[in-house]
C-alpha cells in the first residue's frame, strides 16, 4: 500500500477526532482494514495516542541535509 503522508495525516486526524474507521475509509475511498492498520501505527483506539501523533506530524522540524 502506497499512500501520501496528507493521506495518511487526513486518516489519523479524522481517526482522532472520533471518526469511525468504516467511515474515514470511504471518505479517502481506502478499504477499512487499510484505514485500521494505518491508524494502528499511529495509535489507534487510543485518541490522546493519534492526537500526539498529528501534532508531532504537524510539527516536525526538518533535517539538515
Amino acid at each position: 500500500m502506497n499512500i501520501t503522508t496528507d493521506i495518511r495525516n487526513m486518516i489519523v486526524t479524522m481517526l482522532a477526532e472520533g471518526s469511525p474507521v468504516w467511515y474515514v475509509a470511504g471518505m479517502v475511498n481506502m478499504r477499512s482494514h487499510d484505514v485500521y492498520v494505518i491508524g494502528c501505527e499511529a495509535g489507534y483506539p487510543d485518541k490522546a495516542k493519534l492526537r500526539r501523533a498529528v501534532w508531532a506530524e504537524r510539527n516536525r522540524v526538518p533535517q539538515a541535509a
